[in-house]
């Protein structure tokens, strides 16, 4: 007898290949966080207007994925002698077989006192540029934002004073002289558009080794507010950074002072590896069969840092059932238009998730275009949205290449990852009159759990969840945690501070989930399948397959986006593939699974077959064969590669069963 078990130790393997939920984008962003320019200390003496160069290194792991470019200078601007800092950074790595790229560019303008006055941020997260000026006077910061030919502005008050990277650098090497000797300091986030706090404290003295040479540095703990993460720093002897290092979802995030060539070498040899992403990604401890119709689960976090905390986690369909300083047991559930009374709330709260923001620039006309040719004369609100959440679903293409970027360049370019897919329908659902705000969070999709972005919209008094990405015919499923919400008035910011103590950090089991007045219970200790005397069985989905005599099995490990459930190999060159998808939104509802097939058999002949009580589409040609099963939301799609492609497709089918039919 040989038995496999599958994945009862899923999590410490992680199997996961070519692997990223689409909203790891943001995390990519979260991870290389642009906010906090490197420190300088001493700088040149009142009569040197020269400027000096500083090149560092960044790296994940032992790979080079990027740099930062350092310039600091005097200037003289209306008879007044000032320090300017222009930072650039460039983060470069791969995700499934594409490359990844974010600039961002900064400079800041100070007295000679170090006391900020201007800071000018520039923004390449996808294909278009985001800048941000932010002129600092007496009592508040002016803040501008342009985008896309638009212009977005605000003003924040602030009391005290404000520090530039110059300023930070000469109050560190004034105070910080023993061992726990301590700083606080407040400055300005672009990203955030807001005043922050920071704090540093001086640990002592070590010897830092960047590769080009050792030197003695002063090792300084730096941390701002509201951010998660503690920043450890090496200054040099003028109060200069050398080298930080910084825990991310991606893993250790190491800046290290060295020069252009080495840099520049390091980066043409670097392979941008993917595995950087794996590391946020949570394997499931079970294969949920009709994820996207699910009505309630049920799930345990673990929480592998606690001293980070949790975020605000509770809301209307989100419900805390236990909970200390490591674990939750939190109660997810679908939300529903007939559940529960409507509320009435102020038209003032509404107010900020209907305006036009950088991200959501919904003023712009070809988003008016589609809301108003999409939703039409709709009256029900609720069909409306589901209009437009379709119109994204349909025609978006997934492009892991994506980072972040205004809803008018995601409609321009019709591609995205769920960033942009939830931007351009808060944007759209908006431009239709109806209030909408962003949400980051976790979500399940074929076997893992992984950072994601979806839409809640003001509907009949509730705020419901619609996701254009993972699309349920109504709201949303409640196979996902909401971490953050946000209205995007000032980019993804706030909702990156949220997820920091989440992403990269849990685990999550799933202990119950069920539909259509079905409760399903996981056992602990039960793995996702189970092979035993040449036949297969998942224990999520409720789905067994025989394998023909003297086929093997293969590929049993698949997880998102391999769709790939296994992998049948037979003796002559032969193999069957079964695949889980999911519902979509099509056009012609009718013909989606032909079509389907379509793509899987090229010139194929069209054919029906019974599976499981009903005719199923069947498309065959000489070496290739598919036939695609709907089964309530789930799409399982069986190919058979080989000669004799049909006959061995149909005698694959004849062992495939299943204990969760759904009319």
């Amino acid at each position: 007898m040989s038995q496999v078990k599958g994945f009862i130790k899923a999590r410490k393997r992680l199997l996961l290949n070519r692997l990223i939920v689409c909203g790891l984008g943001l995390s990519l962003l979260l991870s290389l966080w642009p906010g906090r320019p490197l420190a300088y200390g001493r700088q040149h003496s009142p009569a040197s207007p020269e400027s000096s160069t500083r090149w560092y290194s960044i790296r994940l792991g032992e790979e080079t994925v990027g740099y930062i470019k350092e310039t600091g200078s005097r200037v003289q601007q209306g008879g007044r002698w000032q320090w300017k800092s222009i930072t650039e950074s460039k983060i470069a790595l791969k995700r499934l077989g594409q490359k990844v790229e974010m600039s961002v560019n900064y400079e800041h303008l100070e007295t000679e006192d170090g006391l900020l006055q201007k800071i000018i941020s520039e923004q390449v997260l996808a294909s278009s540029r985001v800048r941000i000026e932010i002129e600092v006077k007496e009592d508040r910061a002016e803040i501008k934002t342009l985008s896309g030919g638009q212009t977005f502005q605000k003003s924040i008050p602030y009391t005290g004073q404000l520090l530039g990277p110059v300023g930070i650098g000469r109050l560190t090497l004034e105070k910080l002289k023993n061992p726990g000797d301590k700083i606080e300091y407040r400055t300005i986030m672009a990203e955030l558009s807001q005043v922050v706090s920071g704090e540093r404290t001086l640990v002592g003295e070590e010897e830092v080794d960047c590769g080009r040479l050792k030197i003695k540095a002063r090792k300084v703990l730096d941390r701002l507010s509201p951010l998660v993460s503690t920043r450890e720093v090496w200054l040099d002897a003028e109060g200069n950074e050398i080298k930080a290092v910084e825990a991310s979802p991606l893993g250790e995030l190491v800046t290290c002072l060295s020069s252009e060539q080495e840099v520049m070498e390091a980066l043409a040899l670097a392979r941008g590896q993917e595995q950087f992403f794996t590391s946020t990604l949570i394997t499931a401890n079970v294969r949920l069969p009709q994820a996207r119709q699910l009505e309630r689960v049920v799930i345990r976090l673990r929480h592998r840092k606690p001293e980070l905390g949790w975020p605000e986690l509770e809301n209307e369909y989100q419900k805390i059932l236990e909970k200390d300083d490591r674990t939750l047991v939190m109660e997810l559930s679908r939300q529903s238009l007939k559940g529960g009374p409507a509320k009435r709330v102020p038209a003032a709260q509404l107010k900020p998730y209907l305006e036009a923001s950088t991200y959501i620039d919904f003023r712009q006309p070809e988003i008016e275009r589609v809301a108003a040719r999409v939703a039409g004369s709709e009256k029900d609100v609720f069909k409306k949205a589901l209009k437009l959440r379709d119109w994204v679903s349909q025609n978006l293409t997934f492009d892991p290449g994506f980072v972040f970027a205004p809803a008018s360049e995601v409609i321009r370019d019709k591609k995205a990852t769920c960033a942009g897919y939830a931007s351009l329908l808060t944007a759209l659902l908006r431009a239709a009159g109806i209030p909408a705000r962003y949400l980051m969070g976790l979500a399940y999709v074929n076997g893992v759990w992984g950072g994601h972005a979806w839409v809640e919209a003001w509907l009949n008094g509730r705020w419901l969840p619609l996701d254009a990405a993972l699309p349920s015919p109504g709201a949303a499923d409640p196979a996902r945690l909401v971490v953050a919400r946000s209205s995007l008035e000032t980019g993804p910011g706030e909702s990156l501070i949220a997820a920091q103590r989440l992403f990269g950090y849990v685990t999550i089991d799933i202990l119950e989930y069920g539909f259509q007045g079905r409760k399903f219970r996981v056992p602990d200790g039960q793995p996702l399948y189970e092979v035993e005397e040449g036949r297969y069985w998942n224990y999520g989905l409720q789905l067994g397959l025989r394998a023909p005599a003297g086929f093997s099995w293969a590929e049993l490990d698949k997880v998102w986006p391999d769709r790939t459930l296994l992998t049948l190999k037979g003796p002559a060159g032969q193999t069957v593939s079964l695949s889980q998808e999911s519902w979509f939104p099509a056009t012609r509802p009718g013909n989606y699974l032909v079509d389907r097939l379509k793509k899987e058999v090229k010139g194929g002949k069209l054919d029906y077959i019974t599976v499981w009580r009903k005719k199923r589409p069947l498309l065959v040609s000489p070496d290739k064969s598919a036939v695609a099963i709907a089964n309530g939301l789930d799409i399982f799609l069986l190919v058979a590669r080989g000669q004799e492609s049909e006959k061995l497709l149909r005698r694959v089918l004849s062992g495939l069963e299943s204990r969760l039919i759904l009319d």
